[in-house]
């Protein structure tokens, strides 16, 4: 009899080449569940608390500090070790009192950086798609499968796709949008130039997979050209949120 539905595990050397894991230490690893990111743009909370932060040395310990409500991601309790997170999700450890902001890293991969309390209370979300409802408001999508309703009588023409919204945690409120445009400070999320932050030199915008290439001059003057579907806007004139090394000003 075939199998129904799709694989509930996940076998260590097929993983995500990203993910700090011993590969022939054992045979299985913990796949994510489907959500806001996908497999290979994430890590799980389990691999987070025991391979990435070293909270847990096994599966059981971890459970256990998921299930006494000690991790927060962007702020709300997650005790599901499979539950996925990527990009600007923002994870809190109650008992140690530390915050985390996952960003890319260079080479590829994911990248923990510590934050302050006051940037914990909004998130930088870009938008993937919008679109029109029956009652005439806008619907965005974001990177991280949320989806934003706005009022009916805000303007629909401020935003468009691959711009950043900062939203509020937990209550996905919208405080602000950041344009994808020349002058404006991203960071590249995919591909060869991965991790890479900088200002916007040139933007040229063409027909085709791909054919959009987006120009970006990091901060020791350097000048490199990426896919424009791989940039990810994080401030006008400066970052909104702390970039960690190699960080622009």
């Amino acid at each position: 009899m075939a199998r129904r539905g799709i694989k509930k595990h996940l076998k260590r050397l097929p993983a995500p080449k990203h993910w700090p894991i011993k590969r022939k230490m054992a045979k299985f690893t913990t796949k994510p569940r489907p959500g806001p990111h996908a497999k290979e743009d994430c890590f799980t909370l389990a691999v987070v608390l025991r391979e990435v932060l070293g909270h847990a040395e096994i599966m059981r310990e971890a459970k256990a500090i998921l299930s006494s409500g000690q991790v927060v991601v962007d702020g709300r309790i997650r005790k599901d070790p499979r539950y996925p997170v990527g990009i600007m999700d923002v994870i809190e450890i109650k008992n140690e009192g530390v915050l985390y902001r996952i960003l890319p890293k260079q080479k590829g991969g994911l990248r923990l950086h510590q934050i302050k309390e006051t940037e914990s209370k909004f998130k930088l979300c870009r938008v993937e798609k919008k679109m029109m409802t029956h009652g005439g408001r806008l619907q965005m999508t974001l990177h991280d499968g949320r989806n934003v309703l706005l009022p009916k009588e805000q303007k629909t023409s401020e935003y468009t796709t691959l711009d950043t919204l900062k939203i509020s945690l937990p209550d996905q409120e919208v405080l602000g949008k950041i344009s994808l445009k020349e002058g404006a400070i991203a960071l590249v999320t995919k591909g060869r130039n991965v991790g890479i932050q900088g200002k916007i030199v040139e933007i040229n915008r063409r027909f085709g997979t791909h054919a959009s290439t987006v120009t970006i001059e990091d901060s020791g003057g350097e000048r490199l050209q990426t896919a424009l579907e791989y940039v990810f806007v994080v401030g006008e004139n400066k970052p909104e949120i702390d970039l960690g090394e190699g960080g622009v000003s």
